[in-house]
């Protein structure tokens, strides 16, 4: 999957929006055709994706280190 900039003049996938689009998605396959969105649909649909799949942090190696200490006492 990956999303590229449209090269062709197209109308927004998203239905109700009639403005064109700036960005493409693309399956390589899965999906017959490319979904195109505008730049205010794209970023409206990242919005709701961030609200449920937020990123988890990394844990530092310093706390792991402490945890091995406590398990070998």
């Amino acid at each position: 999957m990956e999303i590229t900039r449209c090269k062709h003049r197209v109308k927004c996938d998203f239905y109700g929006c009639s403005n064109l689009a700036d960005y493409s998605f693309s399956t390589k396959g899965l999906i017959k055709r490319d979904l195109c969105f505008c730049q205010d649909c794209l970023k409206g649909m990242y919005e709701c994706i961030s609200k449920m799949q937020v990123p988890k942090g990394i844990e530092s190696p310093f706390k792991l280190n402490k945890r091995l200490k406590k398990d070998e006492k």
